[in-house]
């Protein structure tokens, strides 16, 4: 299994300037590919889809399967400039959370939301002028996907996050002859006041947890008078302590703040790898580029 981060960042794409360095960790909103033989996953569709639309414009005809944790414009808004998505002969899968039925429409509330995204008053292209095959399908708390590759099976565990509007986490495990590896998605999430149970029983022993670490506990509590509490995003000190009690082995901090430079993310890899090591947990930030082969 192979798990490559395409974008790392919270809200709203923050490029690099000479004023305000984002190039070490990246700029580009939420997208991540995991690839074994046989198998294609993309999870979500921040603006780090385009970097990878463009590498998988190399192997078409293509079919991949997109697993969405929910509908934030900073994790749709790289569809449209999706290019795979535009050439007839790809087979797109997209599982979206099963949250509500779309306005009686009759369309999972994934379609409805990447319609809407690409309605005539919002882009140039609507979402019906995509020549690829869209198959939608809705995923609800505590499902299983199962998919298989050419050698070996993935096992995808949706769990329902504590974030405003919804948010699912995902498990991803890979079940093969010689042994399971899991990597666990969950971004866009606030912690509880204890180890959230839903994140638990998804994160269990997991051998990579990719975690919401937004904000600084001093940004979470209100420095400068402005609080992030309920904004639905969390810190890296707590996650750790889902981390170490789920007894996962290596933490990434992941959904950086825009207003977090390249010495802002990098201050925070530091201390919370400082911190990690107390209790043996290995930790990382996540950057645009990093690849993990499990």
């Amino acid at each position: 299994m192979v798990i490559r981060f395409w974008g790392v960042r919270g809200s709203i794409p923050t490029p690099s300037s000479a004023d305000f360095a984002t190039s070490r960790y990246g700029g580009n909103t939420t997208c991540v590919s995991l690839r074994l033989p046989g198998l294609i996953i993309i999870i979500d569709a921040g603006s780090g889809l385009r970097p990878l639309g463009l590498e998988l414009a190399k192997e078409m005809p293509l079919e991949a399967v997109f697993f969405f944790s929910h509908l934030h414009w900073d994790h749709i808004q790289g569809f449209p400039f999706f290019i795979p998505g535009f050439a007839s002969g790809n087979h797109l899968r997209m599982y979206g959370p099963e949250f509500k039925a779309a306005g009686g429409s009759g369309r999972s509330l994934l379609e409805y939301a990447l319609r809407t995204q690409q309605a005539d008053v919002n882009f140039p292209v609507q979402l019906s002028g995509m020549a690829a095959k869209l198959e939608f399908a809705s995923i609800k708390d505590g499902e299983n996907v199962e998919l298989r590759g050419t050698s070996s099976t993935l096992r995808i565990t949706a769990g329902a996050l504590n974030h405003p509007g919804g948010c699912f986490g995902y498990r991803f495990e890979e079940q093969g002859a010689d042994s399971s590896k899991a990597f666990v998605y969950a971004t866009d999430t606030e912690h509880l006041g204890q180890p959230n149970p839903k994140l638990q029983k998804l994160a269990r022993k997991a051998t990579y947890l990719y975690y919401d670490a937004q904000f600084t506990e001093e940004e979470y509590l209100g420095q400068n008078g402005v609080s992030h509490k309920n904004w639905g995003h969390s810190t890296w000190r707590q996650g750790l302590v889902e981390a170490q009690a789920a007894g996962v082995k290596h933490l990434l901090l992941g959904h950086h703040d825009p207003w977090h430079d390249d010495w802002a993310v990098a201050s925070i890899e530091s201390a919370a790898r400082q911190e990690g090591l107390k209790s043996g947990l290995a930790v990382s930030a996540a950057y645009e580029g990093m690849e993990i082969v499990l």
